[in-house]
């Protein structure tokens, strides 16, 4: 008699276990104040300029000006006020950079960062992008040419699990597993508050949704 076929297991169903609490890194971010985050964006030399204009509820606003850690992200131009985030975001970003460069990343399309006066869906609640603390992520380029498109290669469903052993995407592709792989390993990290997938809501079917939430405890993947 043969042998069952062994069940494939990917990275992305291992578990998560990020550190929370005042010690995560979302955590310690989204709490500096506007001096010691532009401090540190000085010592680390970050690629980002002042952004001027509308910037109402960004405490400190600026834009991309050059990549991170060798990874491209392509945000709105310069004359949509979607391209502009706070500077404790890009700290954030410069560390999910990192985690997206061992993963081949070289490019990012964000759909938007900051959002004025956005509110959560059905509520009277801010969003986080109104504070220039969100970035909603469409789609990864990778080195070796291919594109990892969250609205096809994520293949989940509504109230699926992301990450962990529960994890089962829908008839995965490479991509699929590239995609959920990193998305995992982000959350790892503990970079960010919330982390919102397609498996949360029809309204994120086509991107990931990441953020950063002063005085925010829980790390959050759905």
């Amino acid at each position: 008699m043969e042998a069952p076929a062994a069940v494939q297991h990917y990275p992305f169903q291992d578990a998560v276990n990020p550190v929370g609490g005042k010690s995560a890194r979302a955590t310690r971010y989204a709490n500096l104040m506007p001096a010691a985050c532009r401090a540190a964006l000085r010592k680390r030399k970050l690629p980002f300029k002042s952004a001027g204009g509308p910037s109402s509820g960004i405490t400190t606003p600026l834009r991309f000006d050059g990549p991170l850690a060798g990874v491209r992200f392509v945000t709105p131009g310069w004359k949509s006020v979607y391209g502009k985030l706070d500077c404790r975001l890009a700290l954030v970003l410069d560390d999910l950079a990192r985690v997206l460069a061992e993963h081949g990343v070289t490019e990012v399309h964000v759909d938007n960062l900051y959002r004025p006066h956005a509110r959560l869906p059905g509520k009277r609640k801010p969003s986080q992008h109104s504070y220039g603390l969100a970035i909603d992520i469409v789609s990864l380029v990778l080195a070796d040419g291919r594109t990892l498109v969250v609205e096809d290669d994520w293949r989940g469903a509504i109230g699926d699990t992301p990450c962990g052993p529960q994890s089962l995407p829908r008839s995965p592709t490479d991509n699929t597993v590239d995609l959920r792989n990193l998305v995992c390993d982000v959350a790892r990290a503990g970079l960010f508050h919330h982390m919102l997938t397609p498996n949360f809501d029809a309204a994120h079917e086509n991107h990931l949704h990441f953020d950063i939430k002063r005085d925010g405890v829980r790390l959050v993947i759905e």
